[in-house]
């Protein structure tokens, strides 16, 4: 769930697989220096030949993926260790008789609790969505289907297509009004078009399940298929119309502004005016419909589709968007299919678990506060923000002696790294809400908090962009760069060890949260990030050659990841991670130079390829002192020597360090634009002298990258 609407363009949010996750986190002795740990990786290993087996081979062996869980990895790990904070906390908030009623806190705790009440949960049953339902039931002809749709989203409804507020494409100061597609229940239209066998067993499930569901609301079981499968009938159609995920890549051709009058022109079934009155618009004339195509379809469609099934198509999208917060059997039904068929998941994850991510999605900001105050010490956010300045200064020089672009555009392009905002840990304002109700039903209440936040969102429209918001509360392990805001964001959470310790070996450090920044600051200059100029806006700030010249070398590293297969007869889709996939190139690149600069800066210029010179300066030198039990003195000896060159691209690796279920793989692959953990934990190194010569990799050995094929973008 996402309840932030975000920039138009998603932000390059998640460097990590956001799975349900919950399992032991493996902890270090407490004896263990900060930094890398010898007991995650196979130091028996040859690195040359499989070098994710020696950076991660300890880890791989002792992990297994929970039953709840489709992959589990690093950011797994520290999402546990949150969740366990984080319960902490509001374990103690929820007993705290002094909370302040209706306070933000206070909210948090009683949806919190409500969540937990399963009992209640299932003795209402549907109840809390009858109402919604049964508005769907009198809808009794098209007008009545529009004047239901003009407020649907105030119900967390998408239906046929929603408004949205984000900065303008053409001018990222001010808010615009944007207008989005319709609601599908298959993860994105490829499962709808594109056939082949793994996509009809899919497709077979998720008719079934909408089936399922309907049988709860009181269908019979011959009624129930046959209208699941003429609601997924009206969704491929819905689909088809939509642009490709290639052509999502292209921004401008989301970018369709559109008045009042030509909306009425393309889609006469709608009472334009009387929409944008109803969601408090009244006074916006025009808005930017990301979906042209589809609008240009939609009113046939509309008309040649029976009502009901429309009807059925709006009811399984309240059955879909509400099953995690009415009773334990739609809950299990929804999951069965999302979780199950989707991604190979065995089991829900425990209830409180669900519960508090639930809590933490729908009143992020105010368990945030909590977190920030018990979890993140100032001197965190102190060594962060120099460690990103690092960054920031190395990727400027990387700018500044690129070979392949003009000295016209390169301008550009270090005006936009000159202009890059930062945010590290937390916002300084915090988000109110107040607006929030508690109400007497789960499901009830968060309505309510998904209620304030649409219209939150709708306010937003016409007036200028707040720069200070985050996307991402404090207590997520993630970071993202926003295109429209030209800014880089690190959440409190992902700023935790093993990812980032200020105590730690700094080539730990630059490998592991090094690698994550400059992957985000990367963004800003990949084949999304570039369509966007230094203040945010949609503007070509390139010359023709250079971006012909920028063009070639995106291609080549599609050709690089599509030729990569992870399950027999399935490859990476180079040009559907083209962006991650350069970001990773390029966080691996300006880390390993920010690692040199950081070093030189203390005296320590050629310390890179020498353990000795490590031993004075670096908490991992003591290794030798404290060597956890299942590591052999011999090991303990190659650890040891171990250069801060090595210890890099090692702590490069560890950050991707993950198994997967088969079934969650090919989702992901499916679905994803990250190609999958393995490979970013090596593929970015093989395109990188440095790693070749850190471990005497050469031709004929398996992790070889032969010179001309190593890619070099930023």
């Amino acid at each position: 769930m996402v309840l932030k609407w975000m920039s138009l363009v998603a932000p390059f949010v998640a460097i990590f697989l956001i799975l349900p996750m919950a399992a032991p986190i493996y902890a270090q002795p407490q004896s263990q220096p900060r930094g890398l740990n010898p007991a995650d990786m196979d130091l028996g290993a040859d690195p040359r030949a499989d070098f994710y087996r020696f950076a991660n081979g300890g880890w791989l062996d002792r992990t297994t993926i929970p039953g709840d869980e489709g992959a589990y990895g690093l950011g797994n790990e520290l999402d546990d260790l949150t969740r366990e904070q984080l319960l902490t906390l509001l374990e103690e908030v929820t007993a705290n008789d002094e909370l302040q009623v209706g306070s933000d806190e206070w909210k948090a705790a009683e949806l919190y609790r409500q969540g937990l009440d399963i009992t209640s949960r299932n003795a209402q049953g549907l109840t809390p969505i009858q109402p919604l339902l049964a508005e769907i039931d009198a809808i009794a002809n098209l007008e009545d289907l529009h004047t239901f749709q003009r407020t649907a989203e105030l119900s967390w409804l998408t239906g046929l297509f929603q408004v949205f507020a984000a900065p303008g494409l053409d001018d990222s100061t001010v808010n615009a009004a944007y207008l989005t597609g319709s609601f599908l229940g298959l993860p994105n239209r490829d499962y709808y078009l594109e056939d082949d066998e793994g996509n009809a067993d899919v497709r077979a499930a998720y008719v079934d399940a909408s089936a399922d569901l309907l049988q709860l609301v009181g269908y019979d079981s011959a009624k129930a298929e046959a209208a699941a499968q003429a609601v997924y009938t009206l969704e491929r159609s819905l689909a088809e119309p939509t642009l490709t995920r290639e052509e999502q890549q292209d921004i401008s051709l989301s970018n369709n502004p559109m008045s009042l009058d030509e909306l009425n022109a393309l889609y006469p079934l709608m009472d334009w005016k009387a929409y944008m009155a109803d969601l408090g618009l009244t006074g916006v004339e025009e808005l930017i419909a990301t979906e042209r195509a589809y609008l240009e379809a939609l009113a046939e469609i509309v008309r040649t589709t029976p009502l009901d099934v429309i009807k059925d198509f709006i009811k399984l999208e309240v059955l879909w968007r509400f099953a995690d917060f009415l009773g334990e059997d739609i809950g299990a039904t929804a999951f069965a299919f999302q979780g199950g068929v989707l991604g190979g998941v065995e089991e829900q994850r425990p209830l409180e678990e669900r519960t508090l991510d639930q809590t933490s999605n729908f009143l992020g900001e105010a368990i945030g506060r909590l977190y920030v105050d018990e979890y993140f010490p100032p001197q965190a956010k102190e060594e962060i923000t120099a460690l990103v300045e690092a960054l920031i200064v190395a990727f400027r020089a990387r700018l500044e002696t690129n070979s392949w672009m003009s000295a016209e555009t390169k301008a550009r392009a270090l005006e936009k790294l000159d202009k890059l905002n930062v945010k590290v840990g937390y916002p300084d304002r915090w988000l109110s809400y107040q607006t929030v109700e508690i109400g007497d039903s789960y499901a009830s209440s968060v309505l309510s908090a998904v209620n304030a936040e649409t219209r939150r969102n709708l306010d937003k429209i016409g007036k200028p962009v707040d720069r200070g918001e985050w996307d991402l509360p404090p207590q997520v392990v993630n970071a993202y760069y926003n295109p429209q805001y030209n800014e880089i964001v690190f959440p409190a959470a992902i700023l935790q060890a093993p990812f980032f310790d200020y105590q730690a070996d700094p080539a730990a450090n630059f490998g592991a949260i090094g690698f994550v920044i400059g992957h985000e600051i990367t963004h800003g200059f990949d084949l999304q990030g570039s369509q966007f100029d230094e203040n945010g806006n949609l503007n070509n700030w390139w010359t023709e050659d250079d971006y012909a010249r920028f063009d070639a070398l995106n291609q080549q590293v599609v050709a690089q990841y599509d030729a990569i297969e992870v399950l027999p007869g399935l490859n990476v889709n180079g040009q559907i991670t083209v962006t991650e996939n350069v970001a990773d190139l390029g966080g691996a690149q300006v880390a390993y130079d920010a690692l040199e600069v950081y070093l030189a800066a203390r005296g320590d210029s050629q310390a890179l390829a020498s353990p000795a010179a490590t031993l004075v300066s670096s908490p991992a030198a003591q290794v030798t002192q404290a060597v956890p039990s299942p590591i052999s003195a011999s090991e303990a000896t190659a650890f040891a020597a171990l250069t801060p060159q090595q210890r890099f691209f090692i702590s490069a690796a560890t950050v991707w360090r993950a198994k997967i279920r088969d079934e969650t793989l090919e989702l992901l692959v499916r679905t994803d634009s990250h190609a999958p953990a393995s490979l970013r934990a090596t593929v970015p190194s093989r395109n990188m002298d440095e790693f070749h010569e850190a471990f005497d990799i050469e031709s004929g050995d398996a992790m070889y990258l032969p010179p001309e094929e190593r890619i070099v973008i930023w």
